[in-house]
């Protein structure tokens, strides 16, 4: 079934299926991914949406992808030298999104060669982390989203992600500690279906993560 999927509109219709059969009670609507496809040069992935996030309301009509409507996510990545001075000003002084202005940030994750995600693509109230139902659910998704937009390198925020695609456990403090001190990012080769993917992890820049080591992790990009 998952397999059959050739590109992201019908993984999306299967995201929504999925979301319909197993969570019917939930209105709101699954957060998917958006930016550069295909091959960007990053596909950043998070873990799963919150409804702090505007697209997951049903009367959104707009793209949706992750941290639409919000700010902290966006000012990591400013403070990484990932995102430019005028754009972030302009998060900052938004009172609401409109689609407008999402399509211009969409635009942004294009021109930069970016791609954000989720790993569980089921939009919670809050920032519960997933139950094993729901990452087992929805990481084939994931898996082929990934061989779809054939990104050549995948930060993934949080030992979640890390763990689920890189098939291998790590202690994130002595990973950090280790391209702290050769100033540069260690990727770990992975089979996604036939297709080799480099995988490398990083803090959860929210909530129960660590933002200050998210962004000197994001900042060895630059020197990709």
């Amino acid at each position: 079934m998952i397999g059959n999927c050739n590109c992201l509109e019908e993984l999306w219709e299967l995201v929504h299926e999925l979301n319909k059969k197993h969570f019917s009670e939930n209105n709101l609507k699954p957060v998917l991914g958006g930016g550069k496809t295909p091959r960007p040069k990053f596909m950043f992935v998070f873990i799963n949406p919150t409804a702090r996030n505007i697209s997951s309301k049903p009367e959104w009509t707009g793209p949706r992808f992750p941290f639409i409507g919000t700010k902290h996510v966006w000012r990591i990545f400013h403070k990484a030298g990932l995102l430019n001075e005028d754009l972030m000003n302009e998060i900052d002084n938004a009172s609401d999104w409109s689609i407008k202005f999402t399509n211009k940030v969409l635009k942004f994750l294009c021109d930069k060669s970016f791609y954000f995600t989720n790993l569980v693509k089921w939009t919670g109230c809050d920032a519960t982390l997933p139950d094993s139902k729901k990452i087992n659910l929805f990481l084939p998704i994931l898996k082929r989203e990934i061989g779809i937009v054939k990104p050549d390198y995948v930060i993934a925020f949080g030992l979640i992600p890390f763990e689920k695609l890189a098939g291998r456990r790590i202690k994130l403090r002595d990973y950090y500690s280790k391209i702290m001190k050769n100033n540069q990012l260690i990727f770990y080769e992975t089979l996604i279906g036939p297709a080799k993917i480099m995988v490398a992890p990083c803090y959860f820049p929210v909530g129960r993560g660590n933002p200050k080591k998210a962004v000197e992790i994001l900042k060895l990009l630059q020197k990709i």
